[in-house]
Order: structure tokens, then sequence, then C-alpha cells
């Protein structure tokens, strides 16, 4: 009797479906992601010869540095390119692209360039000036500009979204709307819905600024329409989907290669790429509700990483210990999420002192350079003072001698003449020695 009911008591009991027990949906309903085309955190792999992370199927080139949490394209320094190049050739006739961004920097008012997304026919980026890349591309282009080109006629407010297609024969005229040659140019704007204003930046000064506070792009193409929709992920804005363009009749190339560029100019910005996700929508009659069930499904699977740390109660031997131990699991979720919070903080905070760093120390090499020259002229001049001094004197040491000699012999008359002479002399070893001088500095 005891052995059966000891048995009945340790027997562990059938464990719930996981569904069940962290509320995930009992099957995906939804399209998968596309690995070939996506990335997002953490970045793990460690490139063997540089020791740089590195993200599969993608080449980050010019500024661009990977980090474990995200992809730095540009930091607030002047003059920078970057971007990240996908490899693999895409080919999906219908797709959904999810893309967190993060533009950030500490002046809130002067900031640029912007940033842009890519799906063209090269597979390679060639630096230029549409935001990074080269002109004249064949492809989309869909451009995140912060900067308010005050040398050209626009009525809308920046930061300003909005999507352009070339066929490579057009050249690009950032933020113009009506130039005399618009059937030449590719504009921003050109079709009716193309674009949208909408206030995807953040200054550090903020108090809503975090490292877990992006800018959510969900950009679908089916039926040769393209549509973009934003929505900002912090608790307070969280759900809430901004509607920016919808462009039709938009044709894009049969096999094309994405890629994200960025640029700063005499004005910069952080701009930060969290997660890139691409998923086709062949058979898909919603696109909208599509991306709400993955994402919904992508949150409870991270939710379900810190659920080994909660005890089931079949697994607590007295039931009155069922409480305290989900107490403390829930304190260890929130521990844990915190602790991820501060590493992604402090990451984000490293790449901007290692940013300042570098600059401080080109000023400060630039400083000692100029210090070096200074000091080195300084100490040509001073050998130069003292040979002419030495010169002199001793010229005019031995003119001195020779008119003592003559004076002696001679009348009256013939020492004004001699000093005359000396005097003459002098100044002409002296304009001599300053010619040379001048001659040294100027070369």
């Amino acid at each position: 009797m005891l052995a059966a009911t000891l048995a009945v008591v340790l027997s562990p009991l059938a464990e719930p479906p996981v569904a069940n027990r962290v509320g995930l949906a009992p099957e995906e309903n939804f399209a998968p992601l596309n690995t070939d085309h996506s990335f997002g955190a953490p970045v793990d792999d460690v490139n063997i010869f540089t020791g740089l992370r590195q993200i599969d199927s993608w080449t980050a080139g010019g500024s661009a540095i990977v980090h474990r949490n995200f992809v730095r394209l540009t930091s607030e320094r002047q003059g920078q390119k970057g971007w990240l190049m996908n490899r693999p050739v895409f080919r999906l006739p219908e797709w959904s692209l999810m893309m967190e961004l993060r533009a950030s920097g500490s002046n809130p008012y002067l900031f640029g360039d912007g940033l842009a997304i890519w799906l063209t026919d090269r597979s390679e980026v060639i630096e230029g000036p549409v935001f990074g890349r080269e002109d004249y591309w064949r492809g989309l282009g869909i451009f995140f500009d912060t900067f308010q080109n005050i040398d050209h006629q626009h009525h809308h407010k920046h930061p300003y979204i909005y999507a352009m297609v070339n066929d490579g024969k057009m050249h690009y005229v950032p933020d113009a709307e009506v130039p005399q040659d618009a059937a030449q140019q590719a504009l921003p704007g050109a079709k009716a819905n193309s674009g949208c204003s909408f206030d995807f930046r953040y200054h550090e000064e903020r108090e809503d600024v975090s490292v877990l506070n992006h800018t959510r792009v969900h950009v679908t193409y089916r039926d040769k329409t393209l549509k973009l929709r934003l929505q900002q992920t912090s608790p307070q804005l969280h759900d809430q989907w901004t509607d920016c363009f919808e462009v039709k009749d938009v044709v894009l190339p049969a096999e094309g290669y994405f890629a994200i560029t960025s640029a700063t100019g005499d004005l910069v910005d952080n701009h930060d790429i969290v997660q890139f996700s691409v998923r086709s929508l062949e058979g898909v009659d919603d696109p909208n509700g599509d991306y709400d069930r993955w994402e919904h499904s992508v949150r409870l699977a991270h939710e379900a990483k810190s659920s080994d740390y909660e005890l089931r109660p079949q697994e607590v031997m007295q039931r009155d210990y069922a409480r305290v131990v989900r107490a403390q699991a829930s304190a260890l979720r929130s521990l844990t999420a915190d602790v991820e919070q501060l590493k992604q903080q402090l990451e984000f905070r490293m790449a901007a002192m290692q940013v300042a760093t570098e600059v401080t120390r080109e000023n400060m090499d630039d400083k000692s350079d100029e210090v070096a020259n200074i000091a080195s002229a300084f100490e040509r001049t001073e050998r130069a003072a003292s040979a002419l001094e030495e010169h002199s004197s001793r010229h005019l040491l031995d003119i001195t001698k020779k008119l003592e000699a003559v004076s002696g012999s001679s009348g009256w008359r013939l020492p004004f003449f001699f000093l005359f002479l000396l005097i003459t002399a002098l100044g002409g070893i002296g304009y001599n020695r300053y010619r040379k001088i001048m001659k040294s500095h100027l070369l």
C-alpha cells in the first residue's frame, strides 16, 4: 500500500503541450522566415581572420560595424558611408519585409543624412551620393531621409520616407519635387502616395530613449503594389501602426539583391539596423494579419526562453511551495530581461565611446603634428639668428682691424671714409642674410 502511494506521488505527470504552457499557437499559420535574406540579434559568428563579427549571407562595408545586437552603418562622424549587402539572389515574386532601425544622435535639431533599403539588379554596392550608394540604379530604393535640404523646394516635414523605382537612366535629385527636367530625374514623391513624414529619429536627451525603442518598418509587395507602414516599439506606442504609402504599378527586377546603406555629411547621426526579416507572401490572403501572427509567435518564442526557470506545480513536492516558486521564476525572468537590456545599453554606449575616442585621438594627432612643425620652425629660426649674429660679428671685427691699420698712416678724412664703408658693408651683409632666411622659410 505504501509503495503504491509513493508511486502515485513520485510518478511524473504528463507534461502539457508547449502551446498550453506558454501560450503559443498549436501550429504555425503564417509564412515562414526566409533565412537567406534575413538576420537579427544576437550575432555570434566571428570571422576567424579579422576577429570581427559577421552575418551569414551578408557583407558589411564602408563604415558599417557588426555588433552583437545591432549593425551600426554610420556613427556620429562626418562624411561616413556604410552598407550591408545580401549575397544570395532574391527571386520571390510576392514578399513581406520587416526592418527594425534606430536613428539617434546627441543633437536634437541638426542631423542627417539618412538610410535606404535597396532591391536592385546589382550584386555589389558601389559608394555614391544616394544615401551612400551610386546613382542611376536599376530597381527599388526606399529612403529614410532625415536631412532637410534647403537648396530644393519641398512641401513636407522631415524625417521623410519615400519609395522610388529607377530604370538606370534617371538621375537622383535629393528631395526635389518640381525641377525643370522632371522627366529625366528620379524624384521623391513622383507618384501619388509614395511618401510620408514620420519622426523615427531619437535624440539622446529625450526621456523615451532606450536601446529597446526602435522603429519597425513593414513593407509588402504583391500584385505590383508596394505598401509601407511604420510602428514605434516603445511601450506607449506599441501596436500602433502608421500607414505611410501605397504605390501601384511598381515593376521590380525578376532577380535582385537586397542592400541597406546609410550616409552622413556635414550633419551626423547613428544609423543602426536591429533586425531584417523577409518572408514570402505566396498563398497569403492578408499580409498584415500574417505579419501580426508571425510577430506574435516570435514574441512568445522569446518569452519561452525564460520558461525553463519556472517549475510546474507537479514538480513541487508540497503544494505550499508553488506560489513561492512561481514568484521566484517571475523575478528571474524580470532579472534576465533587465540584464539583457543592460548588455544592449552598454554595447550601444561603448560603440559611441569608441567613435568619440577615435575622433579625439585623430584631433590630438593633428595638434601634435602642428606643435612639432612650430617647434621645428622655431629651432630653424634660432639657428639662422645665431649664424647671422656670428657672421656679422666676424665681419665687423675684420673691418675694424683694417680701419685701425689704415687710420695710423692716413689723414683725418680717411677714418670717416672707412666708417662709411663699414656701415655700407654691414647693411649689405644684413640684407643678404635676411634674403637667405626668408627663402629658407618659404621652402
